[in-house]
């Protein structure tokens, strides 16, 4: 009895394995048109192998905007685009008064919008850019400071967020540090596709109050590989990026659960029993 029930799992096992073979096989015919080979095994200096993405070589990772090799990988350069960043809700900021410490400091912005500051109160900031914060704080402190010096620096960006899900390596909240963010710049942040994802059905979802939820079709495989600016959307607060899995990566989800205890009950005797 026991020699029939390893001889079935060596033989379901054996079949398990050849479907993920094929399945592998097939999915790499299917990519070899997109990856390429030699640029697939080449990781940043800053990542380990583990954590590279062989959808993308070193070269096309530097001409996706505003990413650098030199700093962490999927953080963005948004010089540009933080001096038009409207501030909100959560988002911290840093005041900088020359010759004054009393009156300089890092604040978050409250719920209402507000910030309280020292020795004049309540400020709303909700809604304004750096540059016009300095000029109130400039305004607000000339009362009490000769020609103060202000500087603000917007170092905490949470007010904005898109969300990116589904096939990414890192899915989750992408927090912007603008008042827009394209497909691109989002799926840069968050990772880049894996293999598994359907890139050529990425979905870009708008949520509604009323219940009228906007759906648009991304085509993300002809924007990253054919360069097609045509499906880099820009994604507003609160839009989704869902990549989904293509049919194999989910067969094989669903094979994997069946197959590992049976292995697993295989290999619990001994070689030869």
């Amino acid at each position: 009895m026991k020699k029939a029930f390893k001889y079935i799992s060596i033989r379901l096992g054996m079949a398990a394995c050849m479907v993920i073979l094929a399945a592998s096989f097939a999915y790499a015919q299917n990519l070899s048109g997109i990856v390429p080979v030699e640029s697939s095994s080449v990781a940043p200096n800053n990542l380990s192998q583990e954590d590279s993405f062989s959808s993308v070589s070193l070269v096309e990772m530097e001409a996706i905007e505003g990413s650098s090799l030199g700093a962490p990988y999927g953080f963005l350069n948004y010089s540009a685009e933080s001096s038009q960043y409207t501030l909100g809700k959560d988002d911290i900021i840093e005041v900088l008064v020359l010759r004054h410490s009393e009156v300089s400091g890092e604040y978050i912005i409250n719920s209402e919008g507000k910030i309280q500051y020292e020795f004049i109160g309540d400020i709303k900031l909700k809604g304004l850019k750096k540059d016009e914060v300095k000029t109130l704080l400039i305004e607000r402190l000339s009362e009490y400071i000769i020609s103060p010096d202000v500087t603000i620096k917007i170092i905490g960006y949470y007010s904005k967020i898109v969300y990116v899900v589904g096939e990414v390596a890192r899915p989750g909240k992408v927090y912007m540090r603008g008042d827009t963010i394209t497909v691109r710049e989002a799926l840069v942040m968050a990772g880049l596709p894996l293999l598994t994802g359907k890139i050529t059905h990425t979905r870009l979802i708008t949520p509604s109050d009323t219940g009228k939820v906007e759906r648009k079709a991304v085509n993300v495989h002809k924007l990253l590989y054919e360069g097609d600016l045509r499906e880099n959307l820009v994604m507003k607060p609160g839009d989704t990026l869902y990549i989904p899995p293509t049919f194999m990566a989910k067969a094989l989800r669903v094979i994997q659960p069946v197959t590992a205890p049976i292995n697993a009950a295989a290999g619990a005797y001994p070689v030869g029993f």
